[in-house]
């Protein structure tokens, strides 16, 4: 089993690939249901909880994944990441697990791709500009996100 860490992913999944692939699971029959959330009882701190996210598609190349998301309020207090993420793949016809993946990197990415693989399809077809609102991790991804297959995304303001 590889572990690929937020570098690797990035190194190896390329904007043009990302949406491309993006594109192709859209389309696909993918089963994804509904997360499960489960509370973490910590003394004396915030409750914390375990998130699990599956999803599968079916088929002879199919993959069996499931996010693995902690989230640790109590954590802020002493400056350190109140979530964690990992993500699990599995080979859909046998069970054996093949990857591991930083989920932090996978969501940021996965979100960028989707929020500008929409934005490429439900804008203008004369549109050249993309205002852009948010914060922290998810927002740097969706900057560096291309707002159109293989076009840079133009950023304007601060």
């Amino acid at each position: 089993m590889r572990f690929f860490d937020a570098a690797t992913i990035r190194a190896l999944l390329p904007w043009p690939r990302m949406l491309a692939a993006l594109e192709t699971m859209l389309k696909r029959d993918v089963a994804a249901p509904l997360r499960t959330a489960h509370p973490i009882d910590v003394p004396g701190e915030p409750t914390a909880a375990l998130l699990l996210m599956p999803a599968w598609s079916d088929g002879a190349q199919g993959a069996l994944g499931v996010k693995l998301v902690t989230v640790f309020p109590g954590n802020a207090a002493r400056n350190e990441r109140a979530v964690g993420a990992v993500y699990a793949l599995f080979d859909a016809c046998n069970g054996i697990p093949l990857a591991l993946f930083d989920g932090e990197e996978i969501t940021a990415r996965r979100t960028a791709g989707a929020s500008a693989y929409a934005a490429g399809r439900l804008a203008r077809a004369d549109a050249r500009h993309l205002v852009l609102v948010g914060s922290g991790r998810l927002a740097r991804g969706l900057v560096r996100a291309p707002f159109a297959p293989g076009e840079a995304m133009v950023v304007q303001g601060r």
